[in-house]
């Protein structure tokens, strides 16, 4: 049985679009809610990724009461690495809020160390769903006056 405090667990399923799933902690599966995840800025889990989560007991038992964080998977079908294209940079997520639909990347390579601002519409356009802090990207970028900001991104695995 599952006490009361801090925990880590590894999400078994989420369907987002019912709005739960269940956590596997030191075997036993436990509920978690929608409410959850928006707490903590997220809006989907996939299998895999591992939560460090508080727990309580309540009425029906052990229910994860908050997400403290999390470790993304990468699924299998992600390049380790990937030759960079023309006007390609490396960068990995700073911070991305998909409920505000924007975030900033850090390249590695650039000069000036400005970060570079990301919108979930370039995202979709590239058939790019959603990115995490500490995800490591390939980006073409652009600066219209406003600060540079990218026009193109290709996820790879982290190594």
């Amino acid at each position: 049985m599952i006490t009361a405090g801090i925990h880590k667990g590894e999400v078994v399923w989420y369907n987002d679009r019912r709005g739960y799933g269940f956590v596997s902690i030191d075997g036993d599966e436990i509920f978690i809610h929608r409410s959850v995840l928006e707490r903590f800025g997220l809006n989907f889990l996939h299998s895999g990724d591992e939560l460090t989560m508080d727990i309580a007991t309540n009425d029906d038992g052990p229910a994860i009461m908050e997400i403290h964080g999390i470790v993304r998977s990468m699924p299998d079908s992600l390049p380790i690495d990937t030759e960079l294209r023309e006007n390609e940079v490396r960068g990995v997520v700073k911070f991305f809020n998909p409920l505000k639909g924007y975030g900033f990347i850090e390249v590695e390579d650039d000069e000036s160390k400005a970060d570079v601002f990301i919108h979930s519409r370039t995202l979709q356009a590239c058939g790019i769903r959603n990115i995490a802090e500490g995800q490591s990207l390939l980006l073409c970028i652009s600066d219209d006056g406003k600060g540079p900001q990218a026009t193109e991104v290709r996820i790879i695995a982290n190594h």
